[in-house]
């Protein structure tokens, strides 16, 4: 079973740009999330020709030099390794951050649209259903109805007394 955030941060890692993801996986140690960043550097550069890969190779090698540089830089001023670990996760989670806030925006707008649309079948659905039921007669007004239309049947001598006897108690004995 996939947690839900490794789920959202593959789908983070993967829309970032190339050289974001090159500088992620160089900084792979720092990182909260090496296996995703390890897998997402793979997808992507394992189909590319050989002058793309030599290219990778060059920005890699440019990018290693400029971390010797940082990490002399750090030691002739005594910074801990934990310092820059720390800065590096920071810059991580905030980019992340920023990526979270714009997609809970989207979500939102579209939540406002969906709910306004919700209520306005809502209350379309319901107005229909008290007008069915205002035309709905109940099975005891029908039968009360038999009832009137027989006794008019009596009176105009159609049926027999006695006939209409049989049917009322019959539909008396329904309700």
């Amino acid at each position: 079973m996939e947690i839900k955030s490794e789920k959202s941060i593959k789908e983070y890692l993967q829309k970032l740009p190339d050289d974001t993801i090159i500088k992620y996986y160089l900084d792979v140690e720092y990182s909260p999330f090496p296996v995703l960043i390890i897998e997402e550097y793979t997808r992507r550069f394992k189909r590319k020709t050989k002058t793309q890969i030599i290219q990778d190779l060059k920005f890699q090698a440019n990018l290693a030099k400029k971390k010797t540089r940082e990490l002399a830089h750090m030691a002739k001023r005594k910074k801990l390794v934990d310092d820059v670990t720390k800065k590096k996760s920071e810059e991580f989670i905030s980019h992340a951050m920023e990526k979270g806030y714009v997609v809970s925006e989207k979500i939102a707008k579209k939540s406002g649209a969906f709910g306004s649309k919700l209520k306005k079948t809502t209350k379309s659905g319901i107005n229909s259903g008290i007008k069915a039921g205002k035309k709905i007669k109940s099975p005891a007004k029908k039968k009360l109805d038999l009832l009137e239309k027989l006794s008019e049947l009596q009176k105009a001598g159609i049926i027999t007394k006695k006939e209409f006897q049989e049917k009322k108690k019959k539909i008396l004995s329904k309700i």
